[in-house]
């Protein structure tokens, strides 16, 4: 439920009456992890804070907030992802339990100052509001207690001790939930709000209500403008489209959203953010993955470290990859040469082979993509990454590539690479003392060497080298 919906409702006099100010805050807040999936710098960091819980209820509290991040976790599209989430937990204790309900003139002490409101008992929020404008003793705390415990939090959650199911998305920075039986669905539904800034679906009027559209909402009525075309088969769904059997589960352009029966539309007949019982659509499953992307990269870590270095050696350069593969897929990756594609090179990692290349700067690049059918339209390409190695080659790279056996006995070897100066090919019977064996400038493409002795003679090892 959004909190904006309400916002008129708050000039009551009698709730200062109720409710009185807010006190301050007299608890020490304890941090503990829930769930780890990786480095913090590169996951959705969900931090879940208690609300209404009293000291010797804390036990409680992180069970509560177990079950609610495995709850999450485990909706659509969240369940796709759920390795990209880490979960903590901050435990603040108030001075009693629950929530205040001004409508049943229930007026209770806690840490955050939350309260359902005086109408429907549905919509629970904390300060600042009308009877109470101090940000200190509510959203502040919310926020200093993040500061400083889990700075990188990517989805604040307030878990709020009480029976009664409800929730709101605190102006859209902290979703808030109870943990009545089934207010795991409302607070999926705040977390749309918070995490992607999806609309809500609702038809009940609300005049006044600010007219901007969100990621699910429009009153775009052609087809070639709809922000979700992506998703339309215009020739097989109306559009508008009637909320009918035949298009059930279709995404079309239905009538009713955005707190208004006519001229707002939403993309199918039922979702999350109108029910929150229900799963979300196909629009708002898209707007979730990619608020996710732009919190996380599919790429974990990478090397070389340095993306601008230089070689010397003919020694094999490689590249690695660490990924975040999402839970039920892998991700898609594609490694290119100066420029070139390389057939083949989808794996986490590469290597480039100086001896095939000239001197001079080259270039890899690893361009590393999500294909999810949850995402149709990603114009920002949150859903890409690409990363980038510029090295030079540069000296003399030598190798003896391939050895094979001709007549008498004898053998033959293949010296490629670069070379500066003349090549010389030596021999050692103990890799101590060498014997140069032949000299000579060094070709396009190499040279061949073929060995003077037959079957029989001395073991000997051979190298090549370049002359001073």
């Amino acid at each position: 439920m959004n909190l904006r919906m309400y916002r008129f409702v708050f000039w009551v006099a009698l709730l200062l009456h109720v409710l009185g100010s807010a006190r301050p805050a007299r608890a020490q807040a304890a941090f503990q992890t829930l769930l780890t999936n990786g480095p913090s710098s590169n996951r959705l960091n969900m931090t879940l804070l208690s609300e209404g819980y009293t000291a010797s209820q804390l036990p409680k509290f992180l069970f509560d907030a177990t079950n609610a991040v495995n709850a999450l976790l485990a909706a659509p599209p969240y369940s796709e992802y759920s390795n990209y989430f880490n979960a903590f937990a901050i435990q603040v204790a108030s001075l009693q339990s629950g929530s205040s309900h001004p409508n049943s003139g229930i007026q209770v002490d806690t840490y955050f100052g939350s309260s359902f409101d005086p109408f429907s008992d549905k919509l629970i929020t904390i300060p600042p509001f009308t009877y109470d404008t101090n940000y200190a003793h509510g959203q502040g705390r919310v926020d200093s207690l993040l500061q400083t415990y889990m700075p990188g939090t990517g989805l604040p959650i307030l878990l709020v001790n009480d029976l009664i199911a409800g929730g709101s998305d605190g102006f859209y920075q902290t979703a808030i939930a109870s943990t009545a039986a089934g207010a795991y669905d409302n607070l999926r539904h705040e977390t749309g709000h918070v995490l992607a800034n999806l609309g809500d679906e609702y038809t009940l009027e609300y005049p006044g209500f600010p007219n901007t559209e969100e990621p699910n909402t429009t009153q775009e009525t052609r087809p070639g403008f709809i922000k979700w075309k992506a998703w339309i088969d215009t020739n097989a769904t109306p559009v508008p489209t009637p909320a009918t059997a035949p298009y059930w589960g279709v995404v079309g352009l239905f009538q009713g959203a955005h707190y208004h029966t006519t001229n707002w539309y939403r993309p199918q007949q039922d979702c999350a953010m109108r029910s929150p019982s229900v799963a979300f659509c196909s629009v708002c499953s898209e707007a979730l993955v990619k608020a996710i992307y732009a919190k996380v990269r599919p790429v974990d870590s990478a090397t070389p470290v340095a993306t601008n270095f230089t070689v010397t050696t003919a020694q094999a350069v490689p590249f690695n990859l660490t990924l975040l593969h999402p839970a039920t897929h892998s991700l898609s990756v594609q490694w290119s040469l100066d420029g070139v594609r390389q057939t083949g090179a989808s794996n986490s990692f590469f290597s480039v082979s100086p001896i095939a290349l000239s001197n001079g700067t080259h270039t890899v690049s690893v361009s590393v993509k999500d294909l999810t059918s949850l995402v149709r339209n990603d114009p920002s390409n949150l859903l890409s990454q690409t990363l980038s190695w510029s090295f030079k080659l540069s000296g003399s790279r030598l190798a003896i590539d391939s050895t094979m056996s001709v007549a008498g006995g004898k053998f033959a070897f293949h010296i490629s690479g670069s070379a500066t100066n003349a090549v010389i090919v030596q021999s050692s019977s103990n890799l101590s003392s060498w014997t140069p064996l032949r000299t000579n400038s060094f070709p396009v493409g190499g040279f061949w060497y073929t060995n003077t002795v037959g079957a029989g003679g001395a073991a000997l090892f051979y190298r090549a080298a370049t002359t001073p």
